[in-house]
């Protein structure tokens, strides 16, 4: 396959391919948008869930669980729990009991204390009191009814309007008794009383004024139980602050564990410091994407963790930019493939043309000659006139035409065989060429500025090197703006030998620059219309690069066409200073 059709090839592959590798590129791309906006959307979905319901019931959680290690307490080491006993159906009490020796029974407790009116002269503290036996870990106190209400060792009953405070303390452990010491206080019992689970009645208020301790809640105080499927799939948490962001609540959602009330601080001064309503956050290696809600003086933030959908998104880009480079690498081989059935015709299209320029140049020659040596009888004869000088001329264009023909197709036929070949300068033979222009250069006005580095050894046909320089120098001479300077260089460089011829043409249009090497192509210019020649040269110059396994290329600039001829470095060698050309 000849280099034309091995370029067209190549062309083809590369065009194809890069086409599929655009279209997988684009599906992919496609694939993974939709599947972020359906996981948005799914986010968006369980946002939307989780902040109608905090909204709604941020002020009348069912449950609300406190840890006793941030309470306030009073100078006896009472906890203070800032909640109304009026609004609470029971409580119940988390601790642990143990004894440092064996016992048949061991028992311990306190009591959880308010205040309310009695009937004396001030509000007295009542309370309802704990009992921890051994293997006890909580216990649940009912404040349904006010009827075993204890005030120092008497039992009462009051009522709900007879309580007057707006907090409640839970006691330090009053008395430790066991088997071993029954009727006293037993130093061996320890109980720790850590937390505390409040169930209110009905609705109550949160007041955002003082709220010294963080609750927890879960979906359930909230969802009435009938926490929605779409929270089961996805790991959820709410917070809710105060008007002057200190956390006040948390709701653990559906997680694995609870939030520490640390946690869920970092959490809320990280979502509310980034002054943006939405935004994501990332601690401990999770991801949660976060919104923030106002209602009442309060702020709800919802986090949704995004780890899930940020892997399945990676997962999701990786499984197919593998399976989309295997596909393309499969449909680049098959394009490969089926470029050479699909560059056939163009091949023997290529073959029949280049057979009939060979045959028609073979055939046109023969009755060129023989109407060339009847019109010089008929000159002989009958003397030459108008008539008989435009047959001549026309002949002789005819005879240029077939002679550039032949030449063409000689070295399409010879493009493979490279028999002529031999080392030699190219430095002397190019500036030997050269010598011809100068004076056609000079007699048109024009100047020929040469940079031709010596010495340079290059394996070739040196008849076509020169054949390739004529035609640099007739396109120059003929196409470039009257007075101008045609420069024309030889020099080694990284990219192989390089031969470049640049001249000035106003008039040229560098849209054209694809086309010149096309047989038979003349730009529509009028000017340039205005010289001979058949848009051979370029052709010619361009089988002779090939031939020696080189290119040739056309660029302009600022109305200066360069002609590049890059040769291989390969089969050129630099001579040594008392090296001769051979």
């Amino acid at each position: 396959m000849n280099s034309s059709l091995r370029r067209l090839r190549n062309k083809y592959i590369l065009t194809a391919s890069t086409i599929v590798f655009a279209v997988i590129l684009l599906m992919i791309f496609i694939l993974n948008l939709l599947m972020r906006i359906t996981y948005r959307s799914e986010e968006n979905m369980l946002e939307s869930i989780i902040g109608q319901a905090a909204v709604t019931h941020v002020n009348q959680p069912n449950t609300e669980y406190f840890s006793l290690s941030e309470a306030a307490k009073t100078d006896n080491g009472d906890y203070i729990i800032p909640r109304n006993v009026r609004d609470i159906a029971n409580i119940t009490v988390y601790g642990h009991i143990e004894s440092k020796n064996p016992a048949i029974w061991y028992s311990a407790g306190g009591g959880l204390m308010f205040e309310a009116d009695t009937g004396g002269a001030s509000p007295e503290m009542v309370y309802k009191d704990y009992t921890f036996n051994r293997d006890t870990s909580n216990v649940s106190i009912d404040f349904t009814d006010y009827n075993n209400i204890k005030c120092g060792i008497n039992t009462l009953s009051i009522d709900e309007s007879q309580i007057v405070s707006d907090y409640f303390l839970v006691s330090v452990v009053w008395w430790k008794n066991s088997s071993n010491v029954p009727f006293g206080t037993d130093e061996d019992i320890s109980l720790d009383i850590d937390s505390i689970e409040i169930h209110y009645k009905e609705s109550r208020t949160i007041s955002s004024s003082s709220q010294p301790l963080v609750s927890h809640i879960t979906f359930s105080d909230i969802f009435d139980k009938n926490i929605p499927e779409a929270l089961n799939t996805t790991g959820a948490f709410y917070l809710i602050t105060d008007s002057q962001n200190q956390l006040i609540s948390v709701n653990d959602g559906n997680l694995m564990s609870p939030v520490s009330n640390g946690d869920a601080r970092d959490y809320a001064a990280r979502a509310l410091g980034s002054d943006r309503e939405t935004g994501k956050i990332k601690k401990d290696g999770t991801v949660y994407s976060y919104t923030v809600r106002e209602t009442d003086g309060l702020k709800v933030i919802i986090f949704v963790n995004d780890s899930f959908t940020d892997t399945a998104n990676g997962n999701l880009l990786r499984i197919s930019l593998l399976v989309g480079g295997m596909i393309w690498l499969i449909l680049t081989v098959l394009i490969v493939i089926v470029s050479g059935f699909v560059i056939k015709p163009v091949a023997e299209n290529m073959e029949r043309q280049k057979q009939f320029i060979s045959n028609a140049s073979h055939e046109l020659k023969t009755p060129i000659t023989v109407i060339s040596a009847t019109i010089d009888i008929i000159s002989a004869k009958k003397g030459s006139d108008r008539w008989t000088d435009c047959i001549k001329e026309q002949v002789k264009k005819m005879q240029t035409l077939v002679t550039e023909l032949l030449d063409l197709s000689k070295l399409l036929e010879a493009r493979s065989e490279r028999s002529g070949f031999k080392l030699c300068d190219i430095s002397g033979t190019i500036t030997q060429s050269l010598l011809y222009f100068e004076s056609l250069f000079f007699e048109s006005g024009k100047t020929l500025r040469q940079d031709i580095e010596e010495n340079i050894i290059f394996s070739c046909d040196e008849n076509k090197i020169s054949r390739l320089v004529g035609i640099l120098m007739d396109n120059a001479l003929k196409y470039s703006d009257a007075a101008s300077t045609i420069d024309f260089s030889l020099h080694r460089e990284r990219d192989g030998i390089i031969i470049r011829c640049s001249n000035l043409c106003s008039d040229f249009e560098g849209n054209d620059t694809s086309r010149l090497f096309d047989r038979f192509y003349r730009s529509d210019n009028d000017r340039i219309h205005e010289q001979e020649g058949f848009g051979l040269g370029l052709s010619i110059g361009q089988a002779i690069a090939e031939l020696h396994g080189g290119t040739i290329k056309a660029e302009v600039h600022d109305k200066v066409i360069t002609f590049t001829v890059t040769l291989p470095q390969g089969r050129a060698v630099k001579m040594n200073e008392d090296s001769t050309a051979k």
